[in-house]
């Protein structure tokens, strides 16, 4: 488990929520794909029903403040349809002396279309029901969202309204400096001090907080789904509609528990079972569901199992060499994050960086050459790359979870008691991925630590399954790596209007991030009882698997070097600089001279075929340069991460052609030179020639310092 560590992206994988399937044998083996567990957690449990015996809204005021949004300057939002205000609430409903807290809310207003046609597709019109967002984590903060929705269909029509959870981002975050708490202490060298210093990290913010006044206990999800009625009742809504995933969806489970007539119609995204007792924590049975999965499909595409035959067996050898042995980065880029100078990097990095990348389908015609190419680094101790990960901004790449928020949820409802067992689950049928979860012990002390500072398990009656009437979709994407499928069936009986719907090749949360996602959601919306249209999940395709990566040390040194000192790295860029201004004029310039030539009925001095080689090496060096920019943009477009492993193959080929741009460059000289001798070249057609020549040369000449290689 991971509650902080510089280099980890556990804060988003080893403390994540994840799931556990019910298997209909009641612990007998389940078929093929599936995830056995004892089933009587759920399919048998009793359904209750608890009844409020106080006004627990009392001390609700029910209170809203209008606000410049706090996010202001760190995304990029439209103001006109985007504002946010305050509520005020209870910290702790059950407390009848605890204090206010303010939660932050941001209003995504509905827009028309910009594509909208009113001819054909008539008036444009505001829906009056608005849908209420459960985001994730728990403790996501709310700006990645505003982010991620400002282009979303689902806005075409209803206004979206987001709450940022209690006790995160600009809720009143009672753990804002987590991860920045004694950065040397953090600096460690093995996997085990690395877990110490993470629960130290987090008994520093639950000491804080308390010190501070902060009731711990009153950070849980029934107390989030009361936010959200109280949220319904501020705005003077009777109904509205409700949208949650991942730990959203066991917001949501709660919240249809807790205002039931508040709520028109829901849909609930990458299941999280509201009931802690599934044991839904563990994470090597789900990313072993989705490697077999991604595996079988390379498989049945010639091309991709030819170029990663056995990828996923070298990739498990891989996170055991960096268990037996950590990578250790000697000279890290930040020494304000790493006081001694040196980083280590454990297994859950190794094993962490394709497991996200599940999250997205995007990512998947990729995946598997991220996978093969971080197996070869590791094979080849090919560590230098990882000096980038040393950096300010790629420690923070996988910020946005309040580690605070998040761990006093696992303590209050429940998931902490669960966390031996499953691990301990994990480790015997899943030996080597199971290693991302950290040693056992730290669950029998994450226990401890909950107790010691008063945040023991509620009753397990707020989280037992409950009958549910409400008009629901639960929907789920089925190569999801951390809320897999099985779970969003076992929840089904529960919901006696519900509709289960699957996006066969999507990842974590479909409805959010397939583009069809939008008018899916409309379409329910509009008409919750009518005829579901889940052509939107049917159609979906499988991923298109794109070929080895063009793997080069050059870019990744050049920007490592951009951030610890990029004054050496100048004059080697300087001369792919001139090459980058000179050819791209010239290029203009010789293939548009002879249609000049030919409107002026002027002929062209003989220059003995160097204007041809001049203007070839500009349609080389060009496409050099566009074709490596280009790859650069297509790769962080296919995977953010992937371009830690390297550029999408095709990237050679535009290296290749900076090479080819140099040879016929020299050429473009020798010609000149020889035409120049020879007494019918003018001085100014010379000239042209040997500076374009010569940017051709220093093309070359920049990309050999650089280091780019043309086998990659």
């Amino acid at each position: 488990m991971n509650f902080g560590g510089k280099l980890h992206i556990g804060a988003a994988i080893l403390c994540a929520t994840v799931l556990t399937y019910v298997s209909e044998a009641h612990g007998q083996n389940a078929p093929e794909g599936e995830l056995p567990i004892d089933a009587s957690n759920v399919l048998d449990a009793d359904i209750v029903d608890v009844d409020p015996v106080v006004d627990l809204y009392a001390r609700d005021t029910y209170a809203i403040t209008p606000l410049v949004c706090p996010i202001k300057g760190a995304v990029d939002y439209d103001d006109e349809h985007t504002s946010c205000f305050r509520l005020a609430v209870p910290e702790n409903r059950e407390a009848p002396a605890s204090r206010i807290i303010q939660l932050n809310v941001i209003k995504l207003a509905a827009r028309e279309p910009e594509d909208w046609d009113a001819d054909e597709d008539g008036e444009w019109m505001r829906r009056d029901d608005p849908i209420i967002y459960l985001t994730g984590g728990p403790g996501a903060v709310a700006a990645g969202y505003v982010d991620r929705f400002k282009d979303h269909g689902v806005r075409d029509h209803r206004d979206l309204y987001i709450l940022e959870q209690r006790g995160i981002g600009f809720s009143d975050n009672f753990c804002p400096e987590f991860s920045n708490v004694d950065p040397a202490g953090q600096n460690v060298s093995t996997f085990d001090e690395d877990a110490r210093a993470s629960l130290k990290i987090l008994e520093t913010c639950f000491q804080r907080a308390q010190s501070a006044g902060v009731d711990l206990a009153g950070y849980n999800t029934i107390e989030n789904a009361r936010d959200v009625k109280a949220l319904r009742r501020a705005l003077g809504f009777d109904q509205w509609n409700m949208w949650g995933i991942s730990y959203g969806s066991v917001l949501g489970q709660a919240y249809l528990h807790e205002d039931p007539e508040g709520i028109r119609a829901a849909v609930i995204d990458a299941i999280v079972p509201i009931d802690p007792a599934i044991n839904f924590q563990g994470i090597a049975r789900y990313y072993q569901r989705v490697l077999t999965i991604l595996s079988d499909l390379c498989a049945e595409d010639a091309a991709c199992a030819s170029d990663f035959p056995n990828f996923e067996a070298r990739f498990k050898e891989a996170i055991k060499t960096v268990a037996a042995e950590p990578i250790s980065v000697p000279d890290a880029l930040d020494r304000e994050l790493f006081p001694s100078g040196e980083a280590t990097i454990f297994l859950d990095i190794i094993a962490g960086l394709p497991f996200i990348q599940f999250y997205e389908q995007d990512n998947y015609p990729t995946l598997p050459a991220l996978i093969d190419a971080l197996a070869t680094i590791v094979e080849e101790r090919d560590y230098d790359r990882f000096r980038l990960l040393t950096s300010a901004e790629a420690t923070g790449a996988f910020a946005g979870i309040s580690q605070g928020m998040y761990n006093a949820i696992a303590c209050n409802d429940g998931w902490v008691t669960t966390y031996r067992d499953s691990y301990e689950r994990d480790a015997a049928d899943h030996p080597v991925l199971s290693l991302i979860n950290g040693p056992l012990w730290v669950a029998d002390e994450m226990v401890a630590l909950c107790a010691q500072y008063g945040m023991a398990p509620r009753d397990p009656v707020d989280f037992a399954p409950r009958q549910i009437d409400t008009r629901t979709i639960i929907a789920e994407g089925g190569m999801d790596p951390i809320t897999p499928p099985p779970f969003a069936k076992a929840i089904m009986p529960n919901f006696s209007n519900g509709t289960y719907v699957e996006w066969p090749y999507a990842g974590h949360g479909p409805t959010r991030s397939m583009e069809c996602a939008g008018d899916f959601l409309t379409a329910f919306y509009d008409d919750p009882n009518g005829e579901l249209d889940t052509s939107c999940a049917d159609d979906m395709e499988k991923p298109s698997f794109k070929g080895p990566l063009y793997r080069d040390d050059a870019l990744i040194r050049m920007l490592a070097q951009t951030e610890d000192d990029p004054k050496p790295l100048a004059a080697q860029i300087g001369l792919v600089a001139f090459a980058a201004f000179v050819l791209p004029i010239a290029f203009l310039i010789y293939s548009f001279a002879p249609i000049a030539r030919l409107i002026n009925r002027r002929g062209g001095e003989p220059t003995g075929g160097a204007r041809l080689a001049a203007w070839a090496t500009t349609i080389l060096g060009v496409a050099s340069l566009g074709g490596l920019g280009f790859a650069a943009y297509a790769t962080t477009q296919a995977s953010e991460l992937l371009i830690f492993a390297g550029l999408l193959g095709w990237a050679r080929w535009a290296v290749v052609a900076g090479y080819a741009a140099g040879l016929v460059g020299l050429a473009t000289l020798g010609l000149a030179v020889r035409a120049r001798m020879s007494g019918y070249l003018p001085i100014g057609a010379l000239l042209g020639l040997v500076i374009t020549g010569a940017a051709g040369i220093m093309l070359a000449a920049g990309l050999a310092i650089t280091g780019f290689g043309v086998g990659g």
